[in-house]
């Protein structure tokens, strides 16, 4: 079985529209599952917080950044709370 990082790397190197699917059915599982967690977002939430960020960017009030970007950055965070 793939570790998570392996998944994730194979997942970015798909393309855009594969991606995009791939991303749409991750969403999809996590508002399904809203129910069996507690702390979960709801998708109205979800819905709501992706137009406000989307709104602040058309307005020039926040800046995009590439996705690759991001995770990587998210996984070197995660690498550091791993290893005090």
């Amino acid at each position: 079985m793939l570790s998570r990082d392996e998944l994730l790397q194979q997942a970015m190197s798909l393309p855009p529209l594969d991606r995009a699917f791939v991303a749409a059915a991750l969403e999809d599982s996590l508002v399904e599952n809203e129910e069996a967690a507690a702390d979960s977002i709801s998708g109205d939430e979800l819905l709501d917080e992706l137009k406000r960020r989307s709104a602040r960017y058309r307005s020039g009030l926040s800046k995009a950044r590439p996705a690759a970007e991001v995770m990587a950055e998210l996984m070197r965070r995660q690498r550091n709370e791993s290893n005090p």
